[in-house]
């Protein structure tokens, strides 16, 4: 299996696929960073800790807003945060997304991840073409019957043995279902007991086991191991009992050797505030604040811009 990290072939989709009808962009806004910018700079992020501590981390969010319009931020760990907005498309509105991942060919730089739509998944890609700085959208519909899903979030894990790519759906009746992704999403085990979750990312994968990060709407922050094997019987682990209930979303991104760079954000005052997150050990965890921004673009929908190969998330 080549070292791809998602096939754009998922889901019978292709860039050439008849079953995907192309919708043009609309016009991008003046910004002096594109998708394709913060995701090509995945692929340079510190993945050691000598790295890690001759360079600051990075982290490129993608973002979509109640008129389906697309942009973001190119965050940069200092402190306070170095955000740069990323530049505005018409996508599409959609009520949350996994991460996308950045696959490139000689002419061309496509974007792929998974979104939901009313009661529906998609697959969606937005090529750039040659020097073009606005996109062409193309979809697939994945499947129905998602409408009491709130927040989703995938693994890739595609480097040695055990290699798996799962989507992770939290769902109104308080339990987090898993899904194989092949030429479609395929049920694959699920857990109850989440009914207090707000929100999720995705901070480890690896041949044994994914890691969530969770907030409660009660403030406390938790990782949920998850192991590969079925049934589904994941390990939840507190870090934090207090100080993480405004967020309503989480974005995260490897940050050296084995640590995390986490933007979360709180919809009610358009901040994002950017942490480092060291290896997760429960209540012991390192948690270093490097401050909020505003978050201008004032979506309520976030996500992880990444490369097609990495970096592997490794933060548990």
């Amino acid at each position: 299996m080549s070292k791809r990290r998602v096939a754009l072939t998922m889901a019978g989709l292709s860039l050439a696929a008849a079953a995907a009808a192309p919708v043009t962009a609309g016009a991008t806004q003046p910004g002096p960073e594109s998708f394709r910018t913060a995701g090509k700079a995945a692929a340079e992020l510190p993945t050691t800790k000598a790295q890690a501590a001759a360079a600051a981390c990075g982290l490129g969010i993608g973002a979509v807003n109640a008129t389906g319009t697309a942009g973001g931020y190119d965050v940069t760990a200092t402190k306070p945060p170095t955000v740069t907005n990323l530049a505005q498309y018409k996508l599409f509105g959609v009520r949350a997304s996994a991460s996308w991942y950045l696959e490139s060919d000689r002419t061309t730089d496509s974007f792929y991840g998974m979104v939901l739509q009313g009661g529906n998944l998609y697959s969606a890609i937005t090529s750039y073409k040659g020097a073009a700085t606005t996109p062409t959208v193309r979809t697939t519909k994945l499947g129905t019957g998602w409408s009491g899903f709130n927040q989703i979030a995938d693994s890739n894990y595609v480097y040695g043995a055990q290699q798996h790519y799962f989507l992770y759906g939290l769902h109104a009746n308080g339990s987090i279902y898993r899904y194989k992704v092949s030429t479609a999403p395929k049920a694959f085990g699920s857990a109850p007991g989440f009914g207090s979750v707000k929100a999720m990312t995705l901070i480890a994968e690896t041949p044994a086991y994914d890691t969530l990060l969770v907030t409660t709407r009660g403030g406390s922050l938790y990782t949920v191991r998850i192991p590969v094997t079925t049934p589904m019987k994941p390990i939840v682990t507190q870090v934090r009992a207090t100080g993480f209930g405004a967020y309503e979303s989480l974005v995260a991104q490897r940050c050296g050797a084995s640590s995390t760079l986490l933007t979360a954000f709180d919809n009610d005052t358009k901040l994002g505030t950017v942490f480092a997150v060291g290896r997760t050990t429960g209540p012991t965890t390192a948690i270093k604040s490097y401050g909020s921004f505003k978050a201008s673009f004032g979506a309520n929908v976030n996500f992880l811009l990444t490369g097609a190969y990495g970096p592997q998330r490794v933060g548990d």
